[in-house]
């Protein structure tokens, strides 16, 4: 096992030499075409959280809202990345890497935009709700199943395997910190808990998923966030130091002269971008099961998503972090790291207070993990024994990623997730005019007063593979009526750009 781990941890090096820069400049183009959107639209994205999900002819909501989408692809985001894994970035990289958290997370709004633009757009109707994602995009945007059927594996390999194996052993590891003891049959005992509990949401499908994620996802993450507020007012003397400590390492002569600058890079940037999953293909599915009136709606919602995961939350645990152990570099560290610190802060109360937190917030991210998962089962197949296999697997693999060595998972998730961040960005930087032609249009509508719909006879003609957003994919349904009746349309079905 040891020499699997090793070779995982040399691979993912490997590729994550030329991936950091490539992963910062894609960004940056994002950033440049779509107008800073990702900072020039900020009011917009707070609005958009409050929009109602659209009505049926019943009355009935027709999918999950843009709060419930938004909390599903939260849930992915908060949870293990932010506390073991920025950890892990601290400890690893230096203080410094948290400043290129936060430069990844600021040009990652950009492609966490245009990434969950595009899967809006080319989202497709199954029954009464909505998916898609990167594996549809693939097909429908790009024309090419055989890319859609690899990227939807892929995540199936990442999501389904790796990922939730990484986030139910941070549960483990909070445990065994909060309660310290050599019986392995504590082990097991919260292997069998988190394993039965996953097991009694995934079979509720994706609208229990966003209820639960909508309930549990803002509480947590609010009581991380007053945990850490209470942590920096017990060491305010030490605000100053942690920031100069952040911004001195980050351009520090001595990390240069030393040769470890790019691994302080590289550090902050796969942890930001594994924590707040811009352009990694993930939070595309949660993105497209919304029912929203224009895809930018949430291509706006989920940048917000990547601020609130990397700018306030992995920031808190840096501060924990870092007050704690100023001196903190070169050695690993994860979950372990971060309750240390608490506990050294605020007492013993603190690690308890931690795995009760780390807890939620890695389960809730297995559920994403299971929704990304299942999406992609069902883009391959519709038969509807494979789909239950899948969801027995996944259960069984929670409860086994409670039981494995962690330093083995985290070694596979940075080996797998830049291969699956390569082939979204890849046909990002592709489809980055059709985002950037959503933004104007959504601008444009705006400006003339009226709340903004897509509708497909608004899209280029030269768009193929979209086959939602006739007027009842875009407005509820009196309105959608109303639409036809205005153009002419009534009785007959929306034309779809060819």
């Amino acid at each position: 096992m040891e020499t699997v781990e090793s070779w995982l941890s040399e691979a993912g090096a490997w590729i994550w030499g030329p991936m950091t820069p490539m992963v910062l400049l894609a960004g940056l183009v994002f950033t440049v075409v779509t107008g800073v959107v990702q900072v020039r639209m900020l009011p917009a994205m707070f609005r958009t959280l409050l929009d109602p999900p659209l009505k049926d002819e019943n009355g009935e909501d027709r999918s999950v809202s843009t709060l419930a989408a938004f909390s599903i692809s939260a849930a992915g985001r908060i949870g293990t990345a932010n506390i073991a894994g920025v950890s892990a970035a601290v400890a690893m990289g230096g203080a410094g890497a948290v400043f290129w958290m936060w430069v990844i997370a600021l040009v990652g709004g950009a492609t966490a935009f245009v990434e969950s633009s595009i899967a809006q757009l080319y989202k497709v109707r199954e029954g009464n709700a909505y998916r898609g994602g990167g594996a549809v995009v693939y097909e429908k945007a790009l024309g090419s199943r055989i890319m859609g059927v690899l990227f939807a594996v892929m995540v199936l390999i990442c999501a389904g395997i790796s990922f939730n194996m990484l986030q139910a052993n941070t549960i483990r590891v909070a445990v065994d910190e909060a309660v310290p003891t050599d019986a392995a049959w504590v082990n097991w005992a919260v292997a069998g808990v988190v394993a039965v509990l996953t097991a009694a949401v995934v079979l509720g499908g994706v609208r229990r998923i966003g209820h639960v994620a909508e309930g549990l996802v803002p509480f947590m993450a609010g009581a991380y966030l007053l945990l850490g507020l209470a942590i920096v007012v017990v060491n305010f003397d030490q605000v100053p130091g942690v920031f100069g400590q952040i911004f001195g390492q980050a351009f520090g002569v001595q990390a240069i002269t030393a040769g470890s600058f790019m691994g302080m890079v590289m550090e902050g940037v796969k942890r930001a971008m594994f924590s707040n999953e811009a352009g990694m293909g993930l939070t595309g599915h949660a993105a497209a099961s919304a029912s929203v009136s224009h895809p930018v709606k949430q291509g706006f919602a989920q940048t917000l998503g990547v601020y609130l995961d990397t700018l306030v939350v992995c920031t808190i645990t840096a501060f924990i972090v870092l007050s704690a152990n100023p001196r903190v570099g070169g050695e690993e560290a994860g979950a372990e790291l971060a309750s240390a610190s608490i506990v050294d802060a605020v007492g013993t109360w603190g690690a308890i207070a931690l795995a009760v937190i780390l807890f939620t917030l890695a389960f809730t991210s297995v559920l994403a993990d299971y929704y990304y998962g299942e999406s992609n089962v069902q883009y391959l197949t519709r038969n509807k024994g494979l789909l239950t296999a899948f969801k027995l697997a996944f259960v069984a693999l929670t409860f086994l990623g409670c039981l494995v060595e962690p330093t083995l998972l985290w070694s596979l998730a940075d080996f797998l997730f830049p291969l699956l961040a390569l082939l979204t960005i890849g046909s990002l930087l592709v489809l980055l005019p059709k985002a950037r032609w959503l933004l104007q249009d959504y601008r444009a509508q705006e400006a003339e007063g009226r709340n903004p719909a897509l509708t497909s006879d608004r899209l280029p003609r030269n768009w193929r593979g979209v086959t939602c957003w006739e007027p009842e994919d875009a407005m509820d349904h009196d309105q959608a009526q109303a639409y036809r009746r205005e153009h002419g349309l009534a009785g007959t079905a929306a034309p779809v750009a060819d």
